[in-house]
């Protein structure tokens, strides 16, 4: 089994689809950041901060889970 955890803002309200004869989904993305200090001295907290941006699309499968997460995540 992979296990991932995550924690970011999520960016839209999810959605659940599904397929003509297969089980339905819940699909919504989720924002996660990465921040870093750039600069020569980076022990003195010192030069600029950059940050990184990634957007996960989060896709929930299992049944009890996937109605959990359409009926209480919200975009925020």
């Amino acid at each position: 089994m992979n296990r991932v955890q995550l924690l970011g803002r999520v960016g839209q309200d999810p959605i659940m689809r599904q397929v003509d004869g297969k089980n339905p989904v819940t699909i919504f993305s989720l924002a996660t950041n990465e921040m870093w200090r750039t600069g020569e001295n980076e022990v003195a907290q010192t030069g600029d901060i950059s940050q990184k941006t990634t957007w996960h699309r989060i896709s929930v499968f299992r049944p009890g889970l996937r109605d959990v997460t359409y009926q209480y995540v919200k975009k925020g």
